[in-house]
């Protein structure tokens, strides 16, 4: 089975020892993490091929195809390819239950791969508003001679380096990734444009496509406590999108779009991963789909144009006072499909502005 697949390497807007020092670990962390996931993906696609050609041979596949193209017909009001493809593989004695079975394992051994165990306790918080609700009230600081450990520092455009920090192709068969774009501008937008189709999925194939871009600033901690970092984000547009085609009357596919905000902290430079790192999972819920491919989501808007999000991230673990960090805060995109004879077009077109990072130590 071919596979479009690749890992590109990270690349930042800030010139710092210790920010390429940063990169380099990370790469390396990411690369053997990403191919793991990857081959395991790959593997799980070809089981799940071999099982159902066991079921749903193909020779039996081509004889139901000359039987479909036999009785189709002018005829609009007449049965459609579907349900004709239906009747064929029952009369070929196709085992629709077993067929059903392995489909149903397939799914939730992808959606754990993909999305991971749902976490009950979330390290965020998310407040939704517009551009006015900013001078409604005057910002949460008051500066005062000396540094105060309950006040926040606030970070404003341009920060201290930009992170294009993570890039992930990877679709089997003639899947294709269309588009693998960022819109960070080492300034404050960030986001990304990313694109992946297949339109002949006659066999069981995987579309995984991942984007992270964001912002990093440098901390000193003035007490010893986990940190609380506050975003302020504005969206410039948010769409995501799927559409998919049947191709047989047993098809079908699990398919979902995402964005998480991504807080990371760094300050051991010897160590392979980053030293802390949480993010609220559903910063843009996305869109989560299933079923034959005959009804699928299209183009959505998930964020007005101008809407304002503050999220408030706190890191896992206690960092002791005057320790010197690296804060990293991003936006990871998503999108990936579990196709089985389901055609699929899927998208992320994504762009915010980060007004502000605000940081303290409690």
């Amino acid at each position: 089975m071919a596979a479009d697949q690749s890992i590109q390497p990270a690349r930042s807007g800030a010139e710092h020892p210790e920010l390429d020092m940063l990169e380099a670990i990370h790469e390396k962390n990411q690369s053997m993490a990403w191919q793991s996931r990857a081959d395991a993906l790959q593997g799980l696609s070809k089981t799940v091929s071999k099982q159902r050609n066991e079921i749903l041979s193909d020779d039996l596949r081509r004889k139901i195809r000359t039987a479909i193209m036999k009785e189709r017909s002018g005829d609009v009001r007449g049965p459609g390819d579907r349900f004709r493809s239906l009747i064929a593989a029952e009369q070929v004695g196709v085992d629709f239950s077993a067929l059903k079975k392995i489909q149903d394992a397939a799914h939730r051994q992808v959606a754990t791969t993909f999305a991971g165990a749902s976490n009950r306790f979330r390290y965020s918080e998310t407040v939704v508003g517009s551009s006015p609700d900013w001078f409604a009230s005057p910002p949460p600081i008051i500066w005062t001679p000396l540094p105060d450990p309950n006040r926040e520092k606030v970070f404003r455009p341009p920060f201290m380096g930009s992170w294009d920090r993570f890039i992930q192709n990877q679709a089997t068969g003639d899947g294709r990734v269309i588009a693998n774009d960022s819109y960070l501008d080492g300034t404050s937008r960030l986001g990304s444009k990313i694109v992946a189709r297949n339109h002949d999925a006659s066999d069981v194939d995987i579309i995984s496509v991942r984007r992270e871009t964001g912002y990093l600033v440098r901390f000193k901690t003035l007490r010893t406590g986990i940190l609380q970092v506050k975003a302020d984000l504005q969206s410039l547009y948010c769409h995501h999108s799927v559409v998919t085609e049947d191709e047989f009357g047993w098809s079908d596919f699990n398919a979902s779009t995402r964005s998480r905000l991504v807080l990371a902290v760094f300050w051991n430079w010897e160590d392979v991963d980053p030293a802390n790192e949480t993010s609220d999972q559903w910063f843009v819920a996305g869109i989560s789909c299933s079923g034959d491919g005959e009804s699928y989501p299209g183009d959505t808007t998930q964020v007005q144009p101008g809407q304002r999000r503050i999220v408030n991230l706190y890191t896992t673990m206690a960092i002791e006072e005057n320790v010197k960090v690296w804060i990293y805060v991003g936006l990871a995109d998503e999108i990936w499909a579990f196709l089985n004879d389901v055609s699929i077009d899927i998208a992320i077109d994504s762009s915010w502005l980060l007004n502000s990072l605000s940081v303290r130590s409690i």
